[in-house]
């Protein structure tokens, strides 16, 4: 039986400096992106909505689906911001 060396196997571990180096932007806008799309889901759900009280020729089924989107959207918007302050706050609890 052979046995390798560890430094054959740390070839995957990715570094920080690359892992900074590879990402495509910071947080701050990756969060700015994520709640412009938000935006984006909540107006086409108000749109479809007011075209379809309106008496629009606009699909029962094609409301519901863009109110439904935009509504998961937020919640998931909203628990990704529960998560961050929570992370935040334990960060602050922590003792230097």
């Amino acid at each position: 039986m052979r046995i390798d060396g560890i430094g054959a196997s740390t070839h995957s571990i990715s570094f920080p400096e690359e892992a900074a180096s590879k990402s495509s932007g910071s947080f701050a806008k990756s969060i700015e992106k994520a709640i412009a799309k938000v935006n984006e889901l909540q107006s086409e759900a108000d749109e479809i909505a007011n075209r379809l009280a309106a008496g629009d020729a606009v699909e029962i089924h094609q409301a519901m689906i863009a109110m439904q989107k935009a509504s998961m959207a937020l919640q998931f918007t909203i628990q990704v911001r529960n998560k961050i302050i929570e992370a935040y706050q334990e960060i602050m609890r922590m003792q230097v």
